[in-house]
């Protein structure tokens, strides 16, 4: 066995073996179900504890809920498989969290609220973790309360790609959901030209009921738009401001995403509001993870 060893997560299976033809290095998968009362079993598919004594083990798990667990089964993995590296002996653990869940609980909006977030990332940190990779995290000054180096990795250079050389998107304008999300905007239009134009929505959400409000008449007629987010998930801020840009004129309309949760109905309710083709990455595994932050990933553990 060479020095390096990657550990497939439950969640992560195909991003840990892509990443791992990237760095040629060895798979270690794992063993995992629940109990009848609840708890969580996870265990590496290995002859021996000794088998990852000395080596620097990279740990590859997404939090991210799917139709087989929720984000918060897969947390518990993530704290097992940690621990079970720390007990083993290993010279150096490397944790890679693609989708980091609840980082979007990162402020107090309202009295008693947890900013657990920031919780979540010392948990990590307590359990053993050497180092910690994510990928497009919602709040990246969230990663300052580590003691451990943290670096949060730009998957947007990859998005664009995919929608110029497979989609073949020329000229396109894009559009930003909210103010929020303009500095976002700003940086992924440079991938598609310096004069890339940009639009932009008002939006408000109600803090108690999360319900939205969207205003904005765009300048898209006859183009191509693209609304691009870090996250999606039940789809009702994308499905807004996809209406939107339909009713500017535009041609084609991309729902592109980091994360793409997709909760409940989001697929219907975004292709229902009139885009073309929503375009995730596989930090989460479902039918539209159309491109791999493997390369990504691999770059940065080089």
């Amino acid at each position: 066995m060479s020095e390096k060893v990657i550990i497939a997560g439950p969640a992560s299976q195909l991003l840990a073996m892509r990443t791992a033809k990237e760095l040629n290095i060895e798979v270690i998968n794992c063993e995992f179900k629940t109990f009848p009362d609840g708890e969580t079993y996870i265990r590496f598919n290995v002859d021996d504890d000794s088998v990852l004594k000395d080596k620097e083990v990279i740990i590859i798990q997404t939090t991210g809920a799917s139709s087989s667990a929720d984000q918060n089964k897969r947390i518990i993995q993530l704290f097992n498989m940690i621990s079970a590296t720390k007990r083993m002996n290993s010279k150096k653990i490397t944790v890679v969290v693609p989708y980091l869940a609840y980082s979007r609980q990162d402020k107090v909006f309202r009295p008693g609220e947890c900013m657990f977030a920031q919780t979540l990332l010392k948990l990590i940190e307590s359990c053993g973790a050497d180092e910690l990779y994510v990928i497009d995290i919602h709040a990246p000054e969230a990663l300052k309360v580590l003691n451990i180096p943290a670096y949060n990795l730009n998957p947007m250079k990859y998005l664009a790609e995919y929608l110029k050389n497979e989609i073949k998107v020329k000229d396109p304008v894009i559009v930003s959901p909210d103010k929020g999300a303009i500095e976002r905007s700003t940086a992924f239009a440079k991938f598609f030209g310096e004069n890339t134009p940009i639009e932009m929505f008002s939006k408000e959400r109600d803090v108690i009921t999360g319900q939205i409000k969207m205003v904005g008449e765009l300048k898209v007629k006859g183009k191509d738009v693209i609304i691009a987010d870090d996250i999606i998930s039940s789809g009702g801020t994308m499905a807004t401001a996809i209406q939107l840009s339909k009713k500017s004129g535009a041609k084609h309309i991309y729902a592109v995403s980091t994360h793409a949760l997709l909760i409940e109905n989001a697929i219907v309710r975004i292709l229902g509001a009139g885009a073309d083709m929503i375009i995730g990455t596989d930090t989460i595994d479902n039918p539209v993870s159309m491109v791999s932050m493997s390369k990504l990933i691999a770059e940065n553990l080089k």
